[in-house]
């Protein structure tokens, strides 16, 4: 790879940070969310593995490099206020527990964006003074505390429950060990009771500004109706004859790699209900391994890589049957009271409730059932194979027979195609997402008018981007 190809991707990769770790970090309160539920036995400290902290400098946690600040040196003036090492080095800590150690070219980068998170919460902490809007009474920081200390304890006890292995012979004594080494633990993450109330308290503070700052703020319905007629018209585009396309969405919506589902439904999708019965380990067990062979034996003849040992060893399409036939014959009695309970007018979904193991058809995930399509990814071939078996709306199909279980299903309905219903919910979800634009906006102004003067200690975050530009150039 040449120079400037390397120039190049290093640019790319300063950006990519600069965006996902300016627009993630997040207060505090927030992070200790995450890292609260994180700890493995091969990370998690103890007395014993912790070190003493040197706090006469801030230094990076990586060797390899030689960046550092000084506690008291001045890194930034805010409307004539100074913001230290010291500052910077609460939000450092932040990005080191949430996002891990930082690469070594990449250290000056955390500095700069924790930096940013400093000169933020100085601002805050100004216009909070300016505005009266840094005034607790006793009643109220007594609520906000019993929050903080409650979720201070809840860290506490979820560490404790995953380090210490409750038996008989464990003592108070061992109990009072796993909570010392779990204070331990988040105080080398930078956290402790107190932190954590100081963390509630300038979350609080922060969202007392935003909520004054845009009091003036407001999005009528003819925004709501035109945001929603824009999404709509672009989901149409992309997805109207492009099923595949709506079904790559659908699933980054469901891993939640994607902040929502389509807003534009193409044709050709059913409502399906699922009774799922549960079948004996040793028959699934079998009946997998089957088909896994089965498919393996298929690769390996489309590819002309088989020997005489496996010619011994085959699998047939007869094996993976009389496998099938098995499970159903397992389960045969309930099928058949299934049957006549129909028979009878008994509705499908008490069935799902009495006899099914699949619970998100029975908590209300899904009221109308699956949304299948002939093309969908994320369901296994049988489920379709099923959802496609029968003809009409209110059929019922015959047992189908995957890795889950026995599937019985029920056509339930046609997903109509088309835009999306605009629900109260969400025009609810469209409101609040004009708000935060309006709102974002706002502080965005409130900060570029403010007189923010960089010192030079750590490069600003434009100041790295743009020497970045000139050496990829």
């Amino acid at each position: 790879m040449s120079q400037d190809q390397n120039n190049q991707n290093k640019m790319k990769k300063y950006q990519i940070i600069i965006i996902v770790i300016a627009a993630l970090i997040i207060l505090g309160v927030a992070a200790f969310f995450i890292i609260r539920g994180t700890q493995d036995d091969a990370d998690t400290a103890t007395l014993q593995t912790i070190g003493t902290v040197d706090t006469d400098e801030v230094t990076d946690a990586v060797s390899a490099t030689t960046f550092q600040i000084g506690m008291d040196d001045v890194v930034a003036t805010v409307n004539g206020e100074n913001v230290t090492g010291s500052d910077v080095l609460v939000y450092y800590e932040q990005m080191l527990s949430y996002y891990g150690e930082p690469d070594t070219d990449y250290v000056e980068l955390y500095y700069s964006i924790a930096m940013e998170q400093a000169i933020t919460m100085k601002l805050i902490s100004l216009t909070a003074a300016e505005m009266g809007l840094d005034q607790y009474t006793d009643e109220e920081l007594a609520e906000l505390y019993a929050t903080s200390d409650s979720e201070w304890q809840y860290a506490l006890d979820n560490y404790v429950s995953y380090n210490l292995e409750e038996t008989d012979e464990t003592t108070d004594a061992d109990r009072e060990a796993a909570y010392a080494d779990a204070e331990s633990y988040y105080a080398l993450l930078g956290y402790t009771k107190e932190t954590l109330r100081e963390s509630y308290l300038e979350n609080e503070t922060y969202e007392r500004v935003k909520a004054a700052l845009c009091e003036d703020v407001t999005v009528t319905d003819d925004e709501v109706q035109a945001y929603y007629d824009d999404a709509v018209a672009a989901d149409q585009e992309a997805y109207e004859f492009d099923i595949d396309a709506y079904e790559s969405q659908m699933l980054m919506y469901q891993y939640g790699y994607a902040d929502e589902e389509p807003w534009y439904r193409p044709e050709g999708y059913r409502y399906i209900k699922n009774i799922l019965l549960a079948v004996d380990d040793d028959l699934m067990t079998n009946y997998t391994d089957l088909v896994a062979r089965y498919e393996e034996q298929m690769d390996d003849e489309e590819a002309g890589d088989t020997t005489d040992e496996d010619a011994q060893d085959v699998v047939t399409a007869e094996d993976i049957d009389a496998a099938k036939a098995a499970i159903i014959a397992s389960v045969q009695t309930e099928i058949d009271e299934i049957n006549a309970k129909l028979a009878e007018g008994v509705s499908f979904d008490d069935l799902m409730t009495e006899y099914g193991i699949d619970t998100t058809m029975t908590d209300g995930t899904y009221p109308n059932g699956y949304e299948v399509s002939l093309a969908s990814y994320g369901y296994v071939t049988e489920f379709i194979s099923a959802a496609f078996s029968v003809d009409e709306i209110g059929d019922v199909s015959e047992p189908y027979v995957s890795e889950y279980g026995v599937h019985i299903i029920k056509y339930a309905g046609d997903v109509p195609a088309g835009p999306v219903e605009l629900t109260d919910d969400l025009k609810s979800l469209i409101y609040d997402e004009l708000y935060d634009e309006k709102c974002d906006d706002v502080l965005n102004a409130w900060h570029e008018a403010s007189d923010i003067q960089y010192t030079g200690v750590i490069r600003s975050l434009e100041e790295i981007q743009a020497d970045e530009e000139t050496s990829a150039e």
